[in-house]
């Protein structure tokens, strides 16, 4: 017989020491799972440094801004602190809005004294099947709304395009 009248297995181990040692290792696994094991979903995995760049989409600022984005510079994240990358270039075109008429019809008319402008930043960081991140795991995606900060200028913007650069 397995188990004994006592409730031992094999005459010599109780259930409860069983079910204590499970626990246990149960326990062990999960510590190891949480704080130990890296995340399945880290960028570091299997992929290496890589150079990327991005495009963000800023609308109708004043040349100011334009001037101060055309100096370069480092690219910071206002809300996070984090460095997003450099600014390697920067593209200006007279803003447009669009006015619905008098007979209902809509008309597009530039914008006099601003600029919609297309800054294009330089990043080392990775790439992996899930997108693009930057050295502090900052997802940079097509779509995403940035305020951000140049070297003389704040502004906020969307990513327009992401793609990787071959030096």
């Amino acid at each position: 017989m397995i188990i004994n009248k006592q409730g031992k297995l094999f005459g010599k181990v109780s259930i409860i020491d069983i079910l204590a040692i499970v626990a246990v290792l149960v326990l062990a696994v999960g510590v190891y799972m949480r704080f130990v094991k890296p995340d399945a979903t880290s960028v570091d995995t299997g992929v290496s440094s890589s150079v990327f760049e991005y495009d963000i989409d800023v609308n109708a600022v004043r040349i100011g801004t334009v001037e101060a984005l055309k100096a370069g510079g480092p690219v910071m994240d206002v809300t996070t602190k984090e460095e997003m990358g450099e600014i390697v270039s920067v593209a200006e075109r007279p803003a447009y809005d669009t006015h619905v008429m008098a007979d209902g019809t809509y008309k597009n008319a530039e914008v006099p004294d601003r600029y919609d402008v297309t800054v294009t930043v330089r990043v080392n960081g990775k790439v992996s099947a899930d997108g693009f991140y930057t050295k502090q795991n900052k997802q940079i995606a097509p779509g995403s709304s940035y305020t951000f900060a140049g070297k003389l200028a704040q502004t906020s913007g969307i990513v327009s395009d992401v793609r990787e650069v071959n030096e």
